[in-house]
């Protein structure tokens, strides 16, 4: 659709609500979010071991690390959703500060921590951690996925990156939170990588879904 019939149909359609400021988006996104992964951690239980865990730096680290990225991501996105005039484009790289921080963790522990050399991690062929971060990210993906496309966003592959990312990053929390697999080969294989393979995923979906209303 041309830019110039796209503007005549919203003309002919009338006034449409304004979108949400990103801050009210980001937030009634995320409480809905928290409350999805508690009904889940009511229903699974924490780890045994957590009030054990809750004294390890390092997992702490690791949990608040990918805490505060699916925050930054759910914000970039929320961003990212307004018409390109609007957008801080500088928000979609602020995310990967706190993920990089966390692949280097995991990194340095894989060599220095780790009881699995990386083909025994891959043996073990620990598929059900991937498909739990995928099914944990259904529910929250798509309602996110709907948010955003309500605003006709113009940067529609990096919408859906961020998308991706963030619930990707709450399931990984989720897993980390129910889950007692704690070899940092295990958790960069099965656990991390995942999460990228997610935010590809959105990246697609983002192209598709969020960019046909570009393209009809």
């Amino acid at each position: 659709m041309r830019t110039e019939d796209f503007i005549a149909t919203l003309a002919k359609e009338g006034a449409r609500k304004p979108f949400p400021r990103p801050s009210k988006v980001m937030l009634g996104w995320l409480l809905a979010v928290t409350a999805y992964f508690g009904l889940l951690i009511a229903f699974y239980g924490f780890r045994p071991d957590m009030a054990e865990k809750l004294t390890q730096p390092v997992y702490l680290l690791e949990v608040i690390g990918m805490a505060i990225t699916a925050i930054m991501v759910a914000w970039a996105a929320s961003w990212l959703a307004l018409p390109d005039t609007n957008q801080k484009s500088w928000v979609r790289f602020l995310p990967f500060i706190p993920l990089a921080f966390l692949m280097g963790m995991l990194v340095y522990g894989m060599f220095t921590n780790s009881e699995l050399t990386l083909a025994e991690c891959l043996k073990l062929g620990r598929y059900d951690c991937i498909v739990g971060i995928v099914l944990y990210s259904l529910l929250p993906g798509g309602l996110m996925f709907y948010t955003i496309q309500k605003a006709a966003p113009a940067r529609c592959c990096w919408a859906g990156t961020m998308a991706g990312l963030s619930v990707a990053s709450f399931g990984y929390i989720l897993l980390r939170l129910i889950g007692i697999s704690d070899d940092p080969t295990q958790l960069l294989v099965w656990h991390f990588l995942p999460v990228f393979m997610i935010m590809a995923i959105g990246m697609m979906i983002g192209k598709v879904y969020l960019g046909r209303i570009w393209q009809s």
